[in-house]
């Protein structure tokens, strides 16, 4: 036989041995290697618009920055604000997995996690919430409503987080009994042991509220909320200081949690513990801008005398307790230990 023939033959079936072994070595690649793993998409929604500074900023403090940790293996899907669940409705929303997490009201998760809108009266830091075993309990009463305990959003460094809104001044105690100051649930036992009437309102309402001469007064917004529903239009006056810290807190379907890998789990808290600290120092900025948005509307901004300042505050405070205490005795003793930086 030729030579040639035989060396040609030879290269042939070298060539067909390395091209089977190639396609060989590529069926059994993972299937990684052979198409792109589809990212976990989480739903979400909020309490607010997702124009809301404070939405804007946790998109961007959490979002974000679980996307990036995560490196594409998750994706977020922003269901909508109060125009597609209800605030009151949002808690359930979430508990039923309609939506994987949301941005809540601590007073109105009150329905699903009983006690957790006492998180309104702390005094120490997030930072330090989450070493002192403050977020361990918080989410030991999510986790029994089906809820996993994620953290804050738009904390206030000075905790001043509410703000006290007025068409008529005061300046010493006796002056809030002479007032009909509106509230949503978060200030509403700090506005009766001011000893001011209560009515009852929803965020939405304050605007018409003070336009129509309704109330006297709001003692349950943010400077940037007020600035956002363009309230300054219709306020005479800034008491200052502020009270309290925020009630807005993050929380997820437990069955959600759950399927997350741990890796994945991690991320998520790794993503939520950036975004405290960065819509922390966002607050404060738009806290600032809002300041000036209502002085240059014409609303007198003043400090209350000292000693006023000092009742509302601790008058606040102790009325808030007690009607945490009255309304969930078994979670409120370990609450109040823990927030005012208790072990």
């Amino acid at each position: 036989m030729d030579k040639k023939f035989l060396k040609g033959s030879g290269l042939f079936w070298i060539a067909v041995a390395c091209s089977a072994l190639v396609a060989l070595m590529i069926g059994v690649q993972p299937a990684s290697a052979q198409q792109k793993t589809e990212p976990i998409t989480l739903n979400w929604a909020t309490f607010v618009p997702g124009s809301h500074p404070e939405i804007i900023g946790f998109t961007k403090g959490f979002v974000n920055k679980a996307v990036e940790l995560s490196k594409g293996r998750l994706a977020f899907k922003f269901r909508g604000g109060p125009e597609t669940f209800a605030t009151p409705d949002l808690p359930k929303v979430t508990q039923s997995g309609i939506v994987d997490f949301s941005v809540n009201l601590a007073g109105v998760a009150e329905m699903v996690c009983p006690g957790v809108g006492a998180t309104i009266l702390s005094r120490i830091s997030v930072a330090e919430e989450r070493r002192n075993g403050t977020y361990d309990y918080m989410d030991e009463l999510c986790v029994k409503g089906g809820l996993k305990y994620m953290g804050r959003n738009g904390t206030s460094k000075d905790l001043q987080f509410f703000s006290l809104f007025l068409k008529k001044k005061v300046e010493k105690p006796e002056d809030f009994k002479k007032l009909k100051i509106g509230t949503v649930t978060a200030a509403r036992a700090l506005t009766e042991g001011w000893g001011a009437a209560v009515v009852n309102l929803q965020m939405v309402d304050y605007y018409t509220a003070m336009e129509r001469n309704t109330v006297d007064g709001v003692a349950s917004s943010t400077l940037t909320n007020w600035v956002s529903a363009g309230c300054q239009a219709v306020t005479k006056y800034l008491a200052l200081p502020g009270y309290f810290q925020s009630s807005v807190f993050v929380m997820m379907n437990l069955n959600t949690w759950k399927k997350l890998p741990p890796d994945l789990q991690q991320v998520v808290t790794e993503a939520m513990i950036h975004s405290e600290k960065y819509n922390e120092d966002l607050n404060a900025e738009d806290t600032a801008k809002a300041l000036q948005k209502v002085k240059d509307a014409k609303v007198e901004v003043y400090n209350v005398p000292p000693d006023t300042a000092k009742w509302m505050i601790e008058t606040g405070y102790a009325a808030t307790w007690a009607f945490q205490q009255k309304r969930f005795p078994d979670v409120t003793p370990r609450l109040k230990t823990l927030l005012s930086g208790g072990k």
